[in-house]
């Protein structure tokens, strides 16, 4: 009886919705970077809603050394939120790597659209069978090439072309089928290769290329939009199912006003960092024809033609990207 009446106290005292006070955040980008200062905002709505249970502690990104840790981290409750890359989606997600083929989507736009409606929703399915509930989807920035000589206006001009890549398998890919050498190297020593021609080109967003001064030594930029990345903000199922129904309220309405900040921080920043590149004699070269680009990548697409599961989805993608 003594033990049933402490229960019974437990429950009245502290309801389920209690349970989420250490409310554990982590972000794979730099503090500065708009996702980061997204799921920020984020978090501080979060505390708004009550300071005592939700208390946001925001993790450094060394405390998550890998994914398998970080998918682990927001299964068992011990990470409450986490932004989470395209690729880390992909990987808990089968539908998602349809998203990730290059060239898939033509700009943020678009791939918001497909995001915000059924194609994003099946993805938010997968996720929560793996425990895994997303909120919102953020923007993961578009890679373009940049060059150091000459610009590439055709896919013609990449043949031969030595470009940068990180150790991605996808981006080794592309570059090899477009005609170029991909040339592994960490991003630290990307200026150091362009200044002395290791390589003739690289890739990243515009952000990155304008925030890390890759233009001193890369004056075309090609708007090729190879990849238009996505993040999206997830919340540990763990936590979430000890959320009153008020409380999951408030966390979604905190989730839209977030994601509404990462997109508009995106195009200021973008706009903000193309003027100023212009200004500092950046050449923006706009591809002359997107169908050859899409053409010469159809090898990388085989593999989802030819798989039922995905052929559909990326048939309409294809036809949706015009």
């Amino acid at each position: 009886m003594k033990k049933i009446l402490v229960s019974i106290l437990a429950t009245v005292l502290f309801p389920a919705s209690a349970l989420a006070a250490d409310f554990a955040a982590w972000s794979p980008q730099a503090p500065e970077h708009p996702s980061t200062l997204a799921l920020q905002s984020f978090l501080e709505k979060v505390k708004d809603i009550d300071g005592e249970r939700f208390a946001p502690k925001f993790e450094p990104v060394s405390a998550i050394a890998d994914q398998n840790k970080l998918f682990k981290a927001l299964r068992t409750g011990e990470l409450s939120a986490s932004i989470l890359t395209g690729g880390a989606i992909a990987k808990l997600a089968p539908s998602a790597q349809v998203l990730q083929l290059p060239f898939i989507f033509r700009d943020s736009k678009q791939m918001f659209a497909v995001l915000d409606g059924d194609i994003g929703k099946s993805v938010e399915k997968e996720l929560r069978e793996k425990g895994l509930v997303v909120l919102g989807w953020y923007d993961g920035g578009t890679r373009s090439f940049y060059m150091r000589n000459k610009p590439a206006h055709s896919t013609a001009d990449f043949q031969g072309l030595k470009v940068r890549v990180p150790n991605r398998p996808d981006l080794k890919n592309l570059v090899t089928v477009l005609g170029g050498s991909p040339v592994v190297m960490g991003y630290d020593k990307v200026n150091a290769a362009l200044e002395s021609q290791e390589v003739d080109s690289a890739e990243n967003d515009l952000l990155a290329y304008e925030t890390d001064q890759h233009y001193k030594n890369a004056k075309y930029f090609v708007m090729s939009n190879h990849f238009v990345q996505f993040e999206a903000l997830v919340v540990s199922e763990a936590v979430w199912k000890q959320l009153s129904d008020a409380d999951k309220k408030a966390f979604r309405t905190a989730a839209r006003e977030s994601v509404m900040a990462d997109r508009d921080m995106w195009t200021k920043r973008m706009g903000a960092a193309r003027t100023k590149l212009e200004k500092e004699g950046v050449k923006f070269i706009d591809p002359r024809n997107s169908t050859a680009y899409i053409s010469r990548v159809s090898p990388i697409y085989k593999p989802f033609m030819d798989n039922p599961a995905t052929s559909a989805t990326l048939l309409r993608l294809m036809t949706e990207r015009g």
